[in-house]
């Protein structure tokens, strides 16, 4: 063998080496999928307790410093683009949340199928129907009940704990942005206004995304499509691990290298 040759990786096993029996431990995969939700909760809660501490620190004391107000504009304006970041990883967290929580009801549920029917169908069904009963947590229609509202999903969401926590991060930031375009307002009032609009349209971008984010999960459930339903299923790894998925995926790279040889 030429070791200047580059060598592939082959994908494909024998079906043999996969065993029906073995192919989804659910209690090990329940408890993992309820700790990384903990997870998903305890970085998000440290995210937020992390920023609004700086905050305390950074607001008083430079408002103290004897600089200029583009000096100080930029220190505020630092920290609003800090908190920007985080609104952003705090929508991730609550929609890997979202996945889990579902994952969870879906896991328990497979304790009633037969180990031989827990097949990518199977889980995909279950799946589905969970959407379905949470859907209404999440999303609202518009008021003649034919399409989905966003405006209307928005209120409904901020009935719930996340996102109550999610508002209180983006709050704070919108405060600390305002103080920034304030001081640039007192050297250039023209900047300051505009900078004063484009944070504001700022916040309201990152809630936009936050509720259409969490829409877009259950959109399957008005659609029916395995391609909409991917979109939260892809990220729901702790039921990935049905036997029928992997045979057919390895069959499929198989039939295909044979194709290209």
């Amino acid at each position: 063998m030429n070791p200047n040759k580059s060598q592939k990786v082959n994908p494909v096993f024998d079906d043999a080496l996969y065993s029906p029996e073995g192919s989804m431990d659910l209690d090990k995969n329940y408890e993992m999928t309820v700790a990384e939700l903990a997870l998903q909760q305890s970085k998000r809660d440290q995210i937020i307790a992390f920023y609004l501490t700086i905050l305390g620190f950074v607001i008083p004391n430079v408002i103290k410093l004897e600089i200029g107000e583009i000096p100080k504009a930029v220190a505020f304006l630092a920290m609003y683009s800090i908190g920007l970041i985080f609104c952003h990883v705090i929508i991730r967290y609550r929609i890997y949340k979202e996945v889990y929580w579902i994952a969870c009801r879906v896991l328990i549920q497979l304790n009633n199928i037969r180990p031989e029917g827990r097949t990518k169908d199977t889980i995909h069904t279950l799946y589905y129907n969970a959407l379905v009963k949470n859907r209404d947590t999440i999303v609202a229609k518009n008021r003649k009940g034919i399409r989905n509202s966003k405006w209307r999903s928005f209120r409904r969401q901020l009935n719930s704990a996340e996102t109550l926590m999610f508002e209180t991060l983006a709050i704070f930031t919108s405060f600390v942005g305002c103080i920034g375009a304030w001081y640039v307002y007192m050297s250039c009032p023209i900047l300051g206004g505009a900078l004063f609009v484009v944070l504001v349209l700022m916040i309201l971008v990152v809630n936009y995304k936050y509720c259409t984010r969490l829409m877009n999960l259950y959109t399957v459930v008005d659609t029916r499509d395995v391609k909409d339903l991917n979109i939260a299923f892809s990220k729901a790894w702790m039921l990935h691990c049905y036997v029928d998925d992997i045979r057919v995926q390895n069959r499929a790279e198989a039939s295909a290298e044979v194709a290209e040889s």
